[in-house]
């Protein structure tokens, strides 16, 4: 409720300073004509305002949103596997009956070649 209370304060408080504006442009110029054309033509353009605010840019923001969102959700992700992906793998590869044979091929080093990376696969 509090915070329809302020977002009302906020119209009225808008629609009063308008309406201020459109009485001192009438004390200055003295004329309604001018006036009620470009009230008019603001009335027309409102819907389309709305438009433009409504649809697009909160498309925008949702996908920002998501986006972000997507974002901690990989950081999550990530900060789980880092935590337990080393425990994980030493549990499933102790069961590997293999594990003995191919162990020593499967240590990587910092001079291994592509091709050292791509016969990897004939050990698995």
């Amino acid at each position: 409720m509090k915070i329809l209370r302020w977002q009302i304060l906020l119209g009225l408080a808008l629609i009063l300073l308008s309406g201020f504006i459109y009485l001192l442009h009438y004390a200055i110029f003295r004329d309604t004509h001018h006036i009620y054309i470009y009230l008019l033509g603001d009335i027309a353009f409102v819907p389309i305002e709305v438009f433009l605010v409504t649809i697009i840019i909160h498309q925008l923001l949702s996908e920002r949103e998501k986006k972000a969102r997507l974002e901690k959700l990989n950081m999550v992700i990530g900060s789980f596997f880092s935590e337990t992906g080393t425990a994980l793998l030493t549990y499933f590869s102790d069961c590997d009956p293999k594990l003995d044979t191919i162990r020593k091929h499967l240590v990587v080093s910092n001079d291994w070649s592509e091709q050292e990376f791509a016969d990897i696969s004939r050990y698995l």
